[in-house]
């Protein structure tokens, strides 16, 4: 197993590899996942995300590739909490932590470099002053990169504050596991653990309604082929999976490419999946310095806790408070 380091511009790329040929790049660029680099069927080895062979593309484009997502995933309705005015940057709602300064597109420090028999890893480190984007209290973000020998790669988020405020991060990896963004992502099957989505409104905020996804698209809960159901659904998946079984140490979401034979199972201690398709997501960029983006190019999966938690009953606590520190966990298994 080993680490290496490359300097990119002003960031620096961290490349953990195990002795299975499954290696992952970060970034301390918004603790970014670069790349996830796995063998297929027959031993060729390729990336298995979506995002850039540039330090600076992750600055010029803001679309969340690979990034960690603080303090606050997803979108808090009106752009408030208890009493303190959040950054606006969505419609009157804010998303995804804001962006004065977005954390996703902040320098992280490095705190240390594991390396053990069996594991390999990094921790960054960002420290959200009080009042950053409106949130309450000084926040501490540890993130936890780890690899090892049985290619689980495991994310763990550690936050401490110095007085209540809102936590909820997520890792935003976008997938393809054809390889190098050879094909689209519709020969791929979806399975997910989950009986519910939770029902949005036009401008994607949750209503506070649980649905059923019986009968309907949405409808993961055997292994499904994804172009099939993206077929039946227009604008694609932009979808937030209410997870059944949080507490199980089994994987709530397997995808799988039929065609290059990877399969990706994921654990999470949050509730729930927020599913993204990337339909209608045309850009004119380069995706890995391979193809542009186009529809459909990759899944974006982002474990978190229900959006808008603190306006909803029962969708999960996401505060955190001073000597109770939160801590998210998110594994990705390699097969």
């Amino acid at each position: 197993m080993d680490i290496s380091k490359q300097i990119h511009n002003q960031s620096t790329w961290f490349t953990l590899t195990n002795d299975q040929n499954v290696s992952v790049i970060i970034s301390d660029f918004g603790a970014t996942v670069v790349a996830i680099n796995t063998p297929d069927k027959d031993g060729n080895v390729a990336n298995i995300t979506l995002g850039f062979m540039h330090s600076h593309d992750y600055a010029q484009h803001h679309d969340f590739f690979g990034a960690t997502v603080a303090r606050v995933a997803g979108r808090l309705s009106g752009a408030q909490w208890n009493g303190h005015a959040l950054d606006q940057n969505s419609g009157p709602n804010h998303i995804h932590g804001g962006d004065h300064p977005s954390i996703s597109y902040s320098h992280w420090n490095l705190i240390k470099l594991i390396k053990t028999n069996n594991q390999i890893g990094v921790v960054l480190q960002y420290i959200s002053i009080a009042g950053e984007n409106g949130y309450p209290g000084r926040l501490s973000i540890s993130a936890m990169f780890v690899l090892d020998q049985n290619n689980k790669f495991t994310v763990t988020y550690f936050g401490n504050t110095s007085e209540p405020t809102l936590f909820n991060p997520t890792t935003h990896i976008y997938f393809n596991l054809s390889g190098n963004v050879q094909k689209i992502i519709n020969d791929h099957e979806l399975q997910i653990n989950a009986d519910t989505i939770a029902e949005t409104d036009a401008s994607n905020m949750p209503t506070g309604n649980l649905l059923s996804v019986a009968k309907t698209p949405f409808d993961f809960r055997q292994p499904t082929n994804l172009g099939d159901a993206l077929a039946k659904l227009p604008n694609g998946l932009d979808t937030p999976f209410k997870i059944n079984t949080q507490t199980s140490t089994d994987p709530q979401l397997i995808l799988q490419d039929p065609s290059s034979g990877r399969k990706l199972a994921i654990h999470t201690n949050s509730n729930l999946f927020v599913l993204f398709s990337t339909t209608g997501f045309e850009g004119d960029f380069l995706v890995d310095g391979t193809r542009h983006m186009t529809s459909q190019l990759g899944l974006a999966i982002e474990p978190q806790m229900l959006p808008d938690a603190p306006n909803h009953s029962g969708f999960g606590n996401i505060i955190i408070t001073p000597g109770n520190p939160l801590i998210y966990q998110n594994s990705y298994t390699f097969n």
